[in-house]
């Protein structure tokens, strides 16, 4: 069985509270996964702005780097997992057995993920060009013939210049 501790500030810690994740038919024992109570949160996010700071400082092109390593880490390698490791295979098992999802499907997922992941450049300059135009407009709200009401009732044509 799986011991998952939290991760704080990159580092394990296994706390007094946990649950048990269980196979959705056996009952099994699947691993057991540390819980954060709220004052383990509060203490940590007075710490949330020194992360920020620290994770500004990497330039995007990096973390898109990162993400790009993740995604093939994570399709492709075991990994560290709590006190183990995990490969993908086992980690489409496990997540089958715990959700009842069919582990073909928790692979493709793996793989749609993998894909995100890994086109995350393409996707950032596609969402920064599908926003463009609409930072550029100036605020409108048109009637049907294009033309902006005022308050007075009187129509103003913002198609002339």
């Amino acid at each position: 069985m799986l011991n998952l501790p939290i991760l704080r500030w990159g580092q394990p810690y296994t706390s007094l509270d946990q649950d048990t994740v269980v196979h959705f038919i056996t009952g099994e024992a699947l691993a057991r996964v540390s819980q954060a109570n709220a004052g383990l949160l509060g203490r940590d996010m007075r710490l949330a702005p020194r992360a920020r700071k620290v994770l500004a400082e990497i330039p995007i092109p990096e973390l898109i780097g990162l993400m790009k390593k993740a995604a093939d880490l994570y399709l492709n390698d075991a990994l560290p997992m709590g006190d183990g490791e995990q490969t993908p295979d086992e980690f489409a098992r496990h997540q089958s057995a715990s959700t009842g999802l069919p582990e073909h499907m928790c692979k493709a997922n793996m793989t749609k993920n993998h894909f995100v992941l890994s086109r995350m450049d393409q996707i950032l300059d596609l969402v920064a060009a599908a926003s463009l135009p609409a930072i550029c407009k100036k605020p409108r709200h048109p009637s049907k013939s294009g033309n902006v009401p005022e308050r007075s009732g009187r129509v103003i044509d913002h198609n002339r210049t």
